[in-house]
């Protein structure tokens, strides 16, 4: 070994060295802009909600914090029990199968199997062999949001009547129900699911 190679040795320390030390702070900034990005998107979407449009659909809120959400809820929920009353309860021949397959969307088990002893009673058959026609006249809506699941109930007048007659049957209409939160979907844009849903039965006398 001659002496220029031994001379190049305390270089060649010197530049791994520096290498290293390069590559550390490197990694260094790479870690810490990653974590600071991760840190500024979590931060972003914690802050972000959903408000109630005119029409009863959600649209993209900013600068809310997450724990905030709950205060807007209220009128979602209301919309979503209107909404759902309105499909299930108002029908006629025409609109019954369309608004029963939208109504069930947005209830869970109850309110499936309300509609199926409905349909095993010949409810929905009386509608569509009389032309009958089924409207929901809701007087109050009550929504306990303070606890989850929501409690909600709804107190108002089941109308039926005829197509061609003026005359109409009145009866008293009751429903108690949980809302769940659950994703939201294009078919149920709130993000709840109705729960023990205990609504007055129906009865259509024949004629």
């Amino acid at each position: 070994m001659n002496l220029k190679s031994l001379k190049d040795i305390p270089t060649s320390f010197a530049l791994a060295k520096k290498a290293m030390a390069i590559s550390l702070i490197t990694s260094l900034i790479i870690t810490i802009g990653s974590l600071s990005w991760a840190f500024y998107v979590t931060r972003h979407f914690a802050e972000t909600a959903y408000i109630l449009t005119e029409n009863g659909q959600m649209a993209l809120a900013k600068g809310i914090s997450s724990t905030d959400v709950d205060l807007y809820r209220s009128p979602e929920i209301k919309s979503h029990i209107y909404t759902f009353h309105r499909l299930f309860w108002n029908i006629d021949q025409f609109v019954q199968e369309r608004n029963m397959n939208r109504a069930l969307t947005m209830t869970g088990h109850s309110g499936k199997q309300l509609y199926l002893t409905l349909k095993a009673k010949g409810h929905f058959s009386k509608i569509k062999n009389q032309n009958l026609v089924q409207h929901l006249q809701i007087d109050s809506v009550q929504v306990d949001d303070r606890q989850k699941p929501y409690k909600a109930a709804v107190y108002g007048q089941l109308k039926i009547s005829r197509t061609d007659q003026r005359n109409e049957r009145i009866d008293k209409f009751t429903a108690f129900f949980d809302l769940h939160n659950v994703a939201r979907t294009d078919d149920n844009p709130h993000g709840l699911l109705i729960e023990n849903y205990d609504a007055s039965t129906v009865e259509i006398e024949k004629e």
